[in-house]
């Protein structure tokens, strides 16, 4: 989606393309853009901690909170808004507010959880990648589980660190055909840090079940032990 923003300052407009479907939006742009987010998340924190701390016995203590969280949020926007549009600081200062919100209301895809599809591949620079499953017959069991390090990566996503999936999915998603080969995976993961959020969730989406699947199996291997 494009928006039109007028710098008044300068007396320009400026174009901008805004993602409105995870399909659009690469996971290096997710990634920055979540790093603004969890940072002003973490200094929102802080500042409510040191608050609550040394400000407890004040009778306006909630209208205080409820104040800084005004301005916090006002501070989050901002910082969206740069992150998106490009533009520096000292620019937003002369944007008309409207269009300010207007930016950060059609990221409302942010607040809408995936779906995934249960997808075992996909297209990237006209190639089809599949998902390790497709290829478990030509790898070693130990070599799968090496290489997904899935405890890792699954924790890496709860922590909102998508970072980590360019590389993941540069060493398991392979064309039909294709070897691994250690020396092409640091070129790959930069390559793959253009893949679309969509792509990603799949994947995301597949190393849970994978793990779930992996868990229920060492489970029954367990129980048939302690039976034996």
């Amino acid at each position: 989606m494009s928006i039109t923003i007028n710098i008044k300052s300068q007396s320009r407009d400026v174009d901008v393309d805004i993602p409105t479907e995870w399909s659009e939006m690469s996971i290096d742009y997710w990634v920055g853009l979540s790093s603004v987010i969890r940072e002003n998340q973490s200094n929102n924190k802080l500042k409510n901690d040191s608050l609550l701390e040394n400000h407890e016995e004040n009778e306006r203590l909630d209208e205080i909170l409820t104040e800084v969280a005004f301005f916090d949020e006002l501070k989050l926007n901002k910082d969206i808004f740069c992150y998106v549009t490009g533009m520096s600081k000292e620019e937003v200062m002369n944007v008309d507010v409207d269009k300010v919100t207007e930016v950060v209301n059609v990221l409302g895809i942010l607040t809408e959880e995936y779906k995934p599809l249960g997808t075992r591949s996909f297209e990237f620079e006209g190639e089809e990648y599949f998902f390790p499953s497709e290829n478990l017959k030509k790898n070693t069991y130990g070599d799968f589980i090496e290489s997904t390090q899935l405890e890792m990566t699954e924790n890496s996503m709860k922590n909102g660190r998508y970072d980590v999936l360019p590389e993941q999915m540069a060493i398991l998603c392979r064309r039909e055909g294709e070897n691994y080969d250690e020396d092409l995976i640091a070129e790959k993961s930069e390559r793959f840090k253009k893949l679309k959020m969509d792509s990603v969730f799949e994947f995301a989406f597949f190393l849970t079940n994978q793990s779930n699947i992996l868990l229920n199996l060492f489970n029954m291997y367990s129980e048939k032990n302690l039976k034996e």
